[in-house]
């Protein structure tokens, strides 16, 4: 029989988080990861670290690891890619799955794989970005997300280590500061030194501190960032990729008004873009 997953949030909390997510753009659900299964992830992470180089142009990431899980590996066992069993026990984590449900997150579906990132020891910041790669489609302008990611940190983060940085609400506003950014990831702003405008303190921004364990779950549109790591510990963190609300759908729990973007082709080509147009008032 299979064990019966509890109540990961209370009724209230979780539409507090539901429409913090919504209005500001992330939401955090204390103690997803714990006990024995937070150590072996936290040992796998530093094993991978010691074991395999990072990327200098990733610097400014830390790191940027894929490790695809194993079902998916499976279907082409690509020698090239790195797989792990311990991808499919986070992507299919019950106490993380109940969370999102708890949220109202409907239609999710993993992307079969994770990333590694890890700001070493007294490692520079991580510059503002988005990663949405939809800003051509109508499905950017909807105040639902269509891609989140969900990251797991492995310790505990402040300022002083290099904690997540956010500008809520920037998943559905545009600020000037869109304007200012090269692509992210890309290799103008992987060039680029601190003194870039990517790397500003706005004055819009909050610091997101977390406990080992914690999840924080995010819309891939809003701008996000990262102190640096100015401690002599690593600070590592595994991140996924999920898309949720397959479009035209909409939320079962939605009330207001349907956007007039959900009229729109599902089927149509889009080009893929990450600089935001027109559907980012």
């Amino acid at each position: 029989m299979n064990k019966i997953q509890s109540a990961i949030l209370t009724p209230e909390a979780a539409i507090q988080k539901r429409n913090q997510l919504m209005d500001d753009g992330f939401c955090v659900v204390p103690g997803i990861l714990q006990g024995e299964l937070l150590e072996r992830v936290r040992s796998f992470t530093y094993d991978f670290l010691n074991t395999h180089a990072t990327d200098p142009k990733h610097r400014y990431q830390g790191s940027d690891f894929h490790i695809q899980a194993e079902r998916t590996w499976a279907q082409h066992q690509d020698p090239s890619r790195y797989h792990a069993p311990l991808v499919d026990e986070i992507l299919d984590l019950p106490e993380a799955l109940a969370a999102c449900a708890e949220l109202g997150l409907e239609g999710l579906t993993d992307t079969g794989s994770l990333i590694v990132l890890s700001k070493p020891p007294h490692g520079p910041a991580l510059y503002w970005h988005q990663d949405s790669m939809d800003w051509n489609h109508p499905k950017s302008s909807l105040p639902w997300p269509s891609t989140l990611f969900l990251s797991y940190y492995l310790v505990d983060t402040t300022r002083q280590n290099g904690c997540l940085r956010v500008i809520p609400g920037t998943h559905r506003k545009r600020i000037d500061l869109h304007g200012m950014l090269p692509d992210a990831h890309g290799p103008e702003i992987q060039a680029a030194d601190e003194t870039h405008e990517a790397f500003m303190v706005h004055p819009d921004e909050i610091d997101i501190p977390v406990k080992a364990g914690d999840l924080v779950i995010a819309d891939g549109r809003v701008l996000h960032a990262a102190w640096p790591n100015n401690s002599d510990q690593p600070r590592p963190l595994i991140l996924a990729w999920w898309r949720v609300f397959p479009f035209p759908s909409v939320p079962s729990w939605w009330t207001g008004e349907v956007p007039p973007a959900i009229q729109a082709d599902p089927d149509a080509p889009y080009e893929r873009t990450r600089k935001p147009g027109q559907y980012l008032r």
